[in-house]
């Protein structure tokens, strides 16, 4: 049962453009009218919502909500999980993003006051959740976990053309543009492909996804038979191809309908490396950019409740 006085919501005021920090007071009352006198607190840096998440656990929350974009429902995710005791943890997602892709799992998530109905009202269901080590812009290896979707390849250079843009467009049509960009600067990544230690050979990639859940980059249905309970990771393996073949793909990932393309090969499991033989594959991780190839990814069975999420991702 939802407790207020064991629930911190977790929130990035630079979400939705600053919408969040600009309307914080208005939008911290109806939060408090929705779902009792919970704690609130605002983010001010990157990495806030980890570390932050787990003070609060530590102090005894039970119930940290994240009101941001998916970057920051990844951030206080991978907090939850460094905590100790993510199995004693629930997860709300209230959203306020750019692409807006995990809510889109959960029934009545779209609005500010049917999203905190559904945490206030709606059962906790465990799902899996993803770890993944790759190389920093900084130089070192760093491990994280991730909720959703991450990818090595294009994906990460397309989120750093979105983080640059001043465009107020919807998500959707934002990634579309910085995706059409990227397309222009990016080298092809060499790559070798390993699944649960079976080598998949090397290919010249456009992206890599390895996918939790089904949607990423304002509306791209990745993994169109992802489930978030199953164990499992889907593998999208997108080769690289001209722009003009290439563009019913893209097309494609909005239906879901690109996994019948010949340069799209799909593999499922729970341990996945990719090495890099050549130029870089950049990293996406929930929709932030934090580095580059190799990397290693381990899915996390069932290692954390989330409210709401609708039977058919499970």
């Amino acid at each position: 049962m939802f407790d207020p006085s064991k629930t911190l919501v977790i929130a990035n005021p630079m979400a939705r453009h600053g919408f969040v920090g600009d309307h914080w007071e208005e939008l911290s009352v109806r939060i408090r009218k929705a779902l009792g006198p919970v704690e609130l607190q605002l983010t001010e840096s990157r990495g806030d919502g980890l570390r932050i998440g787990k003070e609060a656990i530590a102090n005894g929350a039970r119930t940290i909500v994240s009101f941001g974009g998916d970057g920051t429902h990844s951030e206080v995710v991978d907090g939850i999980m460094h905590s100790g005791v993510n199995e004693q943890v629930t997860l709300g997602v209230l959203h306020a993003g750019t692409g807006g892709d995990f809510r889109k799992m959960i029934p009545g998530a779209e609005q500010l006051e049917s999203a905190c109905a559904v945490i206030r009202d709606e059962p906790a269901v465990p799902i899996d959740i993803g770890w993944v080590r790759y190389v920093h812009d900084e130089g070192h290896s760093e491990g994280r976990f991730f909720l959703n979707i991450a990818s090595m390849g294009m994906g990460g250079l397309v989120d750093r053309f979105v983080a640059q843009s001043k465009s107020k467009s919807s998500g959707k049509a934002k990634y579309f543009k910085a995706v059409l960009r990227a397309q222009q600067k990016y080298k092809p990544a060499r790559i070798r492909l390993w699944i649960d230690g079976k080598d998949e050979g090397e290919h010249d990639i456009s992206n890599v996804c390895v996918c939790n859940g089904r949607w990423a980059g304002g509306g791209m249905m990745f993994a169109p038979e992802g489930r978030l309970a199953d164990g499992l990771f889907d593998v999208i393996l997108l080769r690289a191809t001209s722009t003009l073949r290439g563009l019913p793909v893209m097309v494609g990932l909005y239906k879901g309908t690109h996994v019948r393309s010949p340069i799209v090969s799909t593999y499922r499991g729970r341990h996945i490396k990719v090495e890099m033989l050549a130029n870089t594959a950049w990293m996406d991780i929930d929709g932030e950019a934090p580095g580059v190839g190799p990397a290693e990814f381990r899915i996390h069975e069932r290692a954390l409740r989330v409210i709401g999420i609708d039977p058919e991702f499970l």
